[in-house]
Formats: C-alpha cells, sequence, structure tokens
C-alpha cells in the first residue's frame, strides 16, 4: 500500500525538484488515498499543451495508529518515468488516431503493430476492445495492455473501447478501475480537432441467458442505458457541430442471417440515433480479419470496417473528409481508404 500523487509541469525544461509544482493525489471527501491501486484525476490542464509529468510513491512501513503513518522514502516510479504527453485540443486544424484491437495478451504482436507509433505522428491511441482473452488477475490490464508498450502509452493519450472478451474473468470489473472516462462508465464521447468521437460498448456477443455467463450478466439493461445516453450525448454541441464524427465500438453493429446476438441487438438500438447524429464511419474489430461494410447494407448510413487482429488501422482527418490506412505485421500497407465529404 502505498501514498501516491502524479506531479505535473510544462514542457519549459525546468526542474521538477527546483520549482514547486501542482501534485494530484486520489482523494476521497478530502483524505488522501492510502491503497494499492490509484485512480488520480488531473486538472487544470489546457487544450493542445504538452505538459510533463512524473509518479511519485512512499510505501505505508505501518498505518495502525489513527493519528501517525510511517512511510519509506520516497521514489519515483520507473513505469513512466518523466514522460509528456500533449492534451487533447478541439481546434486542432487535423486529428490523427491509431486503432489496435483483438490482441487477445499477445505481447510481441501488440509490440510489433505499435512500433514507430508516438506523438509526433498521432493524436491519440485507441485500443478497440479484445486486447486480452478475459481478466482472472488484478494485473492482467498492466501486464498486457499498459505494460508492453509503456513507451507509447506514456506520452500518448489512450482511450480504451472495452470488447466482450473484456466482459469476461473474475476480475472483469476490474476495467472500468483501470479506464476511467468522462461518463464514468464504458461507454464515452471525446474531441479532438474536427473529430467528435463517440465510444461505444456492445456488451458480450451471445444472449444473457448463455449457459457461459452462468447467469452473472445483464447486458440488455447495460445496452438500455447506453442508448438513454447516446440519444443524449450526440445533440451536445460537442458533438453535433463536428465536422467529422466516428463512432468505434468492438463488436460491428451489423445484422444480417449469420450475425450473433450482441451484433443485432447494437444495430437495432444503436445504429438508428447513430444515423440521425449524422455518424460518417464506425470503427469495429471482433471478425479476426478485415470487413467492410457499405453504408445501407443493414439499416447504416455509414460505413462499418471491422479491423483484422493482425493489422493496425491509422486514421487522419482535416474534416473534410478522412482517410484510412491499414498495415499487417511487417508494415505493409494492406487496405487503403480516402473518402470526401
Amino acid at each position: 500500500r502505498t501514498l501516491s500523487y502524479v506531479e505535473v509541469a510544462p514542457d519549459d525544461g525546468t526542474d521538477f525538484d527546483a520549482c514547486k509544482r501542482p501534485r494530484f493525489y486520489q482523494t476521497v471527501s478530502g483524505r488522501r488515498v492510502i491503497d494499492t491501486f490509484h485512480d488520480v484525476r488531473v486538472t487544470g490542464l489546457q487544450p493542445g499543451v504538452k505538459y510533463r509529468y512524473r509518479i511519485m510513491s512512499k510505501a505505508v512501513i505501518n498505518d495502525d495508529s489513527a493519528y501517525h503513518t510511517d512511510y519509506t522514502e520516497q521514489v519515483q516510479l520507473p513505469v513512466a518515468g518523466e514522460s509528456a504527453v500533449v492534451t487533447l485540443d478541439p481546434k486542432a486544424k487535423s486529428c490523427s488516431f491509431s486503432m489496435l484491437n483483438d490482441m487477445h495478451a499477445n505481447d510481441d504482436k501488440f509490440r510489433t503493430l505499435a512500433e514507430g507509433r508516438n506523438s509526433e505522428n498521432m493524436g491519440f491511441v485507441v485500443f478497440a476492445g479484445d486486447m486480452m482473452s478475459y481478466i482472472n488477475n488484478p494485473d492482467d490490464m498492466v501486464d498486457h495492455v499498459y505494460g508492453p508498450v509503456p513507451e507509447l502509452v506514456a506520452n500518448v493519450p489512450t482511450f480504451y473501447t472495452r470488447g466482450n472478451h473484456e466482459t469476461r474473468g473474475k476480475y472483469a470489473y476490474l476495467f472500468q478501475k483501470y479506464n476511467p472516462t468522462n461518463s464514468g462508465d464504458t461507454y464515452f464521447v471525446l474531441r479532438h480537432g474536427p473529430v467528435a468521437m463517440v465510444v461505444l460498448d456492445a456488451g458480450e456477443d451471445k444472449p444473457d441467458d448463455n449457459k457461459e455467463y452462468s447467469g452473472a450478466v445483464d447486458f440488455d439493461l447495460f445496452r438500455q442505458q447506453q442508448v438513454e445516453w447516446l440519444e443524449k450525448v450526440v445533440k451536445d454541441p460537442m458533438f453535433a457541430k463536428a465536422p467529422m464524427k466516428v463512432a468505434v465500438m468492438h463488436i460491428p453493429a451489423i445484422s444480417s442471417e449469420r450475425s450473433w446476438y450482441g451484433e443485432k441487438r447494437a444495430n437495432e438500438m444503436l445504429v438508428p440515433i447513430l444515423n440521425k447524429a449524422g455518424v460518417d464511419i464506425m470503427l469495429s474489430g471482433h471478425y479476426h480479419h478485415h470487413v467492410y461494410i457499405e453504408k445501407g447494407t443493414c439499416g447504416n448510413k455509414f460505413p462499418i470496417l471491422a479491423n483484422d487482429n493482425v493489422s493496425r488501422l491509422d486514421f487522419y482527418t482535416e474534416g473534410k473528409g478522412y482517410q484510412l490506412r491499414i498495415y499487417d505485421m511487417e508494415g505493409k500497407l494492406t487496405h487503403s481508404y480516402d473518402v470526401e465529404k
């Protein structure tokens, strides 16, 4: 158990220790949290600004007394070192991001596909679900998502779309603790430059009463709650007035004779709202092979692209259309889409 904080400073070359910098702790009603896990929220940052940060921590030796706690010496955690990240900026002229999905805890594949991606060539990164096959250990998320490429996640804003496999395992409930959002749930919205992105969660791929779930899920209710949230958020000017609107959801919202329950429910419940909101494209994974669904195929007024499990998707726009480039494990361009608006 530790008492830890995040220290933040502008990227101005000054020494952290030489100047007093804001320190951010996890607090509950005024009390700083001492625990093995810390969810620290940093406030007061300006959009489009590069900030350095470091994580400081000291372990508890003894806190049996209500009036005194003994600690070890304070240390800087080596996970991120002294890193820097550029905040999202709604007024940026362009938006670029990379998307990875369906790694299923294959750390070597993850490292290969992420190689060369950094804050210089993209604004943020999206993990579009099934980065693991299940969460059976509290450290799985660190070991297989944030651990394999720390140089990426420490320096680039990272957003995680829950896949159906992250709903599995005895510690699946920890997903949201590792990936807090502005909505307080696994669906959320963000804005960077001309792009408003709504990140959705289709839940599981089979009905709630499927024997695999042992009576422990209620995704029908979850989807309905998400519908109510989505109907409101797409009307927010931050989303509604964006030149480019992107939806991301692990399970594609496709309805066909071969579609499973989760796909059909997402198509039935979410696509009408996304159509009305003017979404330009949905990006997904799940299938483990490349699929491109033209608009109008299943009630969708936007194309749906499912990325495979051995490729990285790169997205770029200046607001008048978008470019999609998909690269395989060897860095070869396998699919390319240029769409004008």
